[in-house]
């Protein structure tokens, strides 16, 4: 096989999969190939591992999986957790009292609802304006409604944020950016998606890859990453090669090296067709 690269790292959402949320059977097939020929590929994603499960039947990964955006490394598909982070306790203290505050009224954004994952589940403040079709997959446990003046002492991984249709998006990330810098944390949006994460200022799915790649034994020059949001930027960077797709939104297009097709064209497979093809990566 004309190929250059040890790995593949592929986020799914707006990346592998297309927009009826399914990979397509070129996509299939091409990374297939790749696996039965000894190049690993890892899924990198801000997904459970009960919803990669579900999206990606037919893909004969045995690699490790990121999971919630770097903070889940799992050994595997149905395998123990390598890795999981949690917020601290400065953090999380300073997270419930920025949703206490703001709930409390702001005359340019309005937090709608809050989701959190723990080690046991996961939380939300209002469970009956949770689209259930699109986290029941994600979950096994049903969720907990969160008190925000008396919030569980569980360690959390992660945090959603959806702001009101109404809210000033960009005074919220500003603002709250602003507030939370000194304590190293990172407000994260998605591409096509409305929810925006907080969690640990020391994982991503860049420190994930890192995490993997010293697993398997790979340097990470050695590794092809696709993705096409703000969240796989660390991933795309660090990589060797790294590519988004042509839907991909402004900060995964800077720091990429290369542009594939988008996630409705095969887009994934097209381009590593591509270099298989050509027998050279550049």
């Amino acid at each position: 096989m004309g190929f250059n690269y040890k790995a593949i790292f592929v986020d799914l959402d707006g990346t592998l999969l297309n927009s009826q949320k399914v990979i397509s059977q070129r996509n299939l097939k091409c990374l297939n190939e790749f696996i039965d020929n000894g190049i690993p590929v890892v899924i990198a994603t801000g997904r459970t591992l009960k919803s990669v499960k579900k999206v990606t039947q037919g893909l004969k990964i045995d690699t490790p999986i990121i999971t919630l955006n770097g903070n889940d490394i799992r050994k595997s598909i149905d395998g123990y957790s390598m890795m999981l982070s949690y917020v601290d306790n400065q953090l999380k203290e300073a997270i419930f009292a920025m949703c206490k505050n703001i709930l409390n009224g702001n005359s340019d954004y309005y937090i709608q609802n809050i989701l959190f994952d723990t080690a046991n589940g996961f939380y939300c403040l209002h469970p009956n304006l949770l689209d259930s079709n699109e986290f029941s997959t994600h979950y096994d446990s049903d969720v907990k409604e969160l008190d925000i003046d008396n919030p569980p002492a569980e360690s959390i991984v992660s945090f959603l944020f959806l702001l009101t249709p109404d809210s000033n998006r960009e005074a919220f990330l500003t603002e709250q950016t602003k507030f939370f810098k000194p304590l190293g944390a990172k407000f994260c949006t998605f591409n096509g998606w409305p929810w925006i994460e907080l969690g640990s200022p020391k994982v991503n799915k860049g420190t994930a890859m890192q995490y993997v790649c010293d697993y398997l034994g790979i340097n990470m020059k050695d590794v092809i990453a696709f993705g096409d949001g703000e969240n796989d930027v660390e991933m795309l960077a660090e990589a060797g090669l790294g590519v988004a797709m042509a839907n991909a939104d402004l900060h995964a297009l800077k720091i990429a090296k290369a542009k594939a097709l988008s996630n409705d064209e095969d887009g994934v497979s097209v381009f590593l067709e591509h270099l298989k093809q050509a027998g050279n990566i550049q």
